[in-house]
């Protein structure tokens, strides 16, 4: 225990590059007349109260989580939220209820009224220098707040250009784009132009990686692909095809985008784990880490509920990084697991951490409770005397700082 508490204070105290976030802006939360409503709506709760299978269109009520609240009480979706409450807001309830709503809302608003959120909650409190910013809802739009933000580049719209009609899981393909800065695209020539064009605008743009949620729609196996499959597939004006129809062309867009990627030296972020119908466990990229050796690839979320994959695949491919991001808020035991293996097999190179949320509450929550389990973890390896104590405190600065700054290199624009 003693080992612990001196390690979760000096990791908390640690300057911290946040590897991903979807943040909304303030006034998102504001605009609402239940801003608590708000917060938890754009958090995880949904998502274990509904079945995150079953949540896309579904119309949810504040009824509906008090409701559903009760019938998960252990859930760790929950539980960082009730984290993130108590450290932000003095919350002392151990559950959300009718009773307890008003008075934390109250607290909320009144915090979002007379403050910087970013700023106070991020910045100074967890002692964050750099997000990581995944605006999955703008396309090449990568005008942020430099000292602080770095952009990724989204491409799964990319692999949905088949057709106008067609959609990622957020609805999204990259005509409206191409409409918007007046790309004509006509033929698939035009079309990879316009991903072309794309990836020049993220260079100019200081965009720091390329990100890759497309596990949500389809199995991570990316097979090689000739040109005339994909370009046969490809017609703006027609309707929406079967999976089984469209894998092909997918297949050819994901590989072209690595090639931009090492064209252009951008790192990659790959969403793995949960997903369509579970076909997405790491080890179904083993042969793009084969191919693909110059490029430096995170994988997300450590694979849950593989944890084990992605450590024992960084064991052969040095340009393989592990990004702890969500995994803790998935299920802190597994992820207590995943790093003693990772720990184990990298020596604690290349592990990251994220906050994978879309306000301040989340990220709060989420990295505390990534602290809790790099705190655990390490010290169970010192109590065993696997490490010593400074050794430990060594292992958690790379993870929090070190490795993401080798991870995404002079991109990121972070200094110390």
């Amino acid at each position: 225990m003693e080992a612990y508490e001196e390690l979760f204070s000096f990791l908390f105290e640690c300057e911290k590059i946040d590897t991903h976030e979807h943040l909304l802006s303030s006034d998102h939360y504001l605009q609402s007349n239940d801003i608590l409503f708000a917060v938890l709506e754009r958090s995880y709760l949904p998502w274990i109260i509904f079945g995150a299978r079953d949540l896309p269109g579904r119309t949810v009520t504040r009824q509906d989580l008090l409701e559903g609240m009760k019938k998960v009480p252990a859930a760790a979706f929950y539980r960082y939220l009730i984290r993130a409450f108590s450290s932000m807001y003095g919350f002392e309830g151990e559950f959300l209820s009718e009773e307890n709503w008003n008075s934390l809302a109250e607290a909320i608003r009144e915090c979002y009224l007379h403050g910087n959120m970013i700023e106070k909650w991020l910045v100074r409190y967890l002692n964050i220098k750099k997000i990581v910013w995944d605006r999955y809802w703008l396309m090449g739009n990568f005008l942020v707040d430099r000292p602080l933000f770095s952009p990724v580049l989204r491409i799964d719209p990319l692999l949905y250009g088949y057709s106008r009609q067609a959609g990622d899981h957020d609805g999204k393909n990259p005509f409206p784009y191409a409409d918007e800065t007046g790309i004509s695209v006509r033929n698939f020539d035009d079309y990879l132009a316009l991903i072309d064009s794309l990836f020049r605008k993220g260079v100019e743009g200081g965009v720091c990686a390329v990100k890759c949620a497309i596990a949500y729609n389809r199995s991570l196996s990316f097979e090689h692909v000739d040109r005339k499959k994909a370009e046969a597939v490809f017609n703006p004006a027609g309707p929406v095809k079967p999976d089984s129809e469209i894998k092909g062309f997918q297949d050819y867009v994901f590989r072209y985008c690595l090639e931009k990627a090492r064209e252009h030296q951008f790192p990659v972020q790959i969403h793995t784990g949960p997903g369509y119908a579970f076909q997405s466990d790491p080890s179904r990229l083993g042969t793009i880490f084969e191919e693909y050796r110059d490029i430096k690839i995170s994988l997300f979320h450590g694979g849950f509920p593989w944890v084990g994959e992605p450590g024992a695949m960084a064991l052969f491919y040095p340009n393989l990084y592990l990004d702890l991001v969500w995994l803790p808020v998935m299920s802190p035991s597994f992820a207590v697991m995943a790093l003693t293996e990772w720990i184990e097999a990298t020596g604690g190179s290349r592990i990251m951490v994220g906050g994978d949320s879309w306000n301040a509450e989340g990220v709060v929550g989420s990295f505390l409770f990534n602290l809790e389990c790099i705190a655990e973890t390490l010290a169970r390896l010192v109590d065993k005397k696997y490490i010593t104590l400074s050794t430990a405190r060594d292992i958690g600065k790379m993870i929090l700082w070190d490795n993401p700054r080798e991870f995404f290199g002079s991109r990121l624009q972070v200094e110390g």
